[in-house]
């Protein structure tokens, strides 16, 4: 039985990794990133975007310059059957990525995060128009519900499931690069505690920094400390 090939991209700090294990878990596919060269176009984290002036580091530095998908995918060494690009929400995701900058000492940096954040999931959205094998996945919707998700990709890509395999999250109790995943990280999720460590001038900069069209095409919102208290899932 041949396996599917799968390329899974988005910045640090996104689910790359989680949304990998998951995959390996429930179906037979190969996962076709070319993680040891960074600046690779086949590298989870590659920067497709244009502007590679402001690429945070230097490992992952490319002069790649593509004007439409069928030019990116010709770079690459194996062609996937799908191709799928995580996300969290950017205020989640925000405080995670510069986090992660200051433990791995990187460089600063003139700009604000956020920027980077729009302009990575600008070009794989606008890509996405030319192609069906583009799909996006929230980090949320597979904590939320990770079998629902799962069963979406496996029908849109044709994945072939195991025979022992189950779709519950917390079953993979730690992910590289992650910290152990317990119930209370879940609801930090879940129930946007995150927001509480945002002082309300810092909201307001990266309210005015996102771009509204990548926000909604992901299917997020901007948020606040105010809508933040209405906020009432259910958490199970």
């Amino acid at each position: 039985m041949k396996k599917k090939g799968i390329l899974i991209y988005g910045l640090q700090r996104s689910g790359t990794n989680f949304l990998e294990n998951l995959l390996k878990k429930n179906y037979y596919i190969t996962i076709l990133n070319e993680n040891a060269e960074r600046s690779s176009p086949g590298q989870k984290h590659f920067r497709l975007y244009d502007q590679k002036d402001i690429i945070p580091r230097q490992h992952y530095y490319n002069d790649y310059q593509y004007n439409t998908f069928f030019e990116f995918e010709k770079s690459l060494t194996d062609i996937p059957d799908g191709y799928l690009i995580i996300s969290k929400d950017p205020y989640s995701w925000h405080l995670s990525y510069k986090n992660w900058a200051m433990r791995c000492n990187w460089p600063d940096v003139e700009h604000h995060y956020i920027q980077e954040y729009n302009l990575f999931y600008r070009k794989w959205l606008d890509f996405s128009q030319t192609t069906d094998r583009i799909s996006f996945i929230r980090y949320i919707d597979l904590l939320r519900m990770p079998d629902v998700e799962l069963e979406k990709i496996s029908i849109r890509i044709g994945l072939k499931g195991r025979l022992i395999s189950t779709f519950i999250s917390n079953q993979i109790p730690r992910v590289s690069h992650s910290d152990i995943f317990t119930k209370r990280r879940r609801e930090y999720y879940l129930k946007q505690q995150y927001l509480d460590e945002y002082q309300p001038y810092d909201l307001d900069e990266i309210n005015s920094l996102l771009d509204d069209s990548v926000v909604n095409d992901l299917g997020y919102q901007k948020e606040d400390q105010i809508s933040k208290k209405n906020i009432n899932l259910s958490v199970k």
